[in-house]
């Protein structure tokens, strides 16, 4: 890659990105990423239950809820683009960058956003909920075997996030992308892991619930889970590429 194309990679990215972090809309994101924990949480009656299991079961709880914020994080995604189809400025950014540096540069954007995303959810719902933990658990989840769960629970972010950017391309309507994101996950794919697994741990979720070895039955190990989603991600960006080709935006 020349300086010249470089350079304009840069730009692009830095444009991804003061557009997704500009305004009010972040801070609904910022607000999803310790909501979602905390209702799963909240479901599950924990930390009100917290001691009635071991700390080791407390941390292992943690994090899988800590995985719950893999779906914000592929809305984030595909915000990156169904943010411009919905004000309109999608056409124009494609007009003055090309198709093939918007869509390169959306992609990095999202790689950074899912970073974003998970780091900025871990803390903030991590640190509210810490103080509802009993003492020995939050000294258990400072150690460096719990912390070996957090490399997981990342990548499944940065993996859902790139995810989302394929659906947004795919879609590029706000409301459908954000139903099939956030609602589709827990409405139809969680059902479906609890009655037929075998079926479901090759959805695009489950797949990334396995990448964060949540400890649910039937889930793949996090390396075929990881293959299984990096899978879906080319398909659907091969498929997003496929439709625009050509396209009038």
């Amino acid at each position: 890659m020349n300086r010249v194309a470089l350079r304009s990679l840069t730009s692009g990215l830095r444009s991804q990105l003061l557009r997704y972090f500009s305004g009010y809309s972040v801070l609904g994101v910022l607000a999803f990423t310790a909501l979602i924990p905390w209702f799963v949480a909240n479901f599950l009656g924990w930390p009100g239950n917290s001691g009635a299991v071991s700390a080791a079961d407390n941390v292992q709880v943690f994090w899988a809820l800590a995985a719950s914020i893999a779906p914000v994080a592929t809305f984030a995604g595909s915000y990156l683009v169904t943010r411009e189809s919905y004000y309109g400025t999608l056409r124009r950014s494609v007009m003055m960058s090309g198709l093939k540096q918007v869509l390169i540069s959306k992609y990095l954007a999202a790689v950074i956003v899912g970073l974003a995303t998970v780091i900025s959810g871990i803390a903030i719902w991590g640190v509210s909920i810490a103080f509802s933990l009993p003492s020995d658990v939050r000294a258990e989840l400072l150690t460096a075997e719990s912390w070996k769960a957090l490399p997981g629970v990342v990548l499944a972010s940065v993996m859902g996030s790139l995810w989302g950017c394929s659906l947004g391309w795919i879609i590029r309507h706000y409301y459908a992308t954000t139903i099939l994101t956030l609602l589709v996950p827990l409405a139809l794919e969680l059902p479906l892991l609890a009655s037929a697994a075998e079926i479901a741990r090759w959805l695009p979720s489950s797949a990334l619930a396995g990448i964060a070895s949540l400890p649910f039955e039937g889930l793949m190990d996090p390396l075929p889970a990881f293959l299984v989603s990096l899978g879906w991600i080319l398909a659907a960006g091969l498929c997003a590429v496929r439709l625009l080709r050509g396209k009038e935006f």
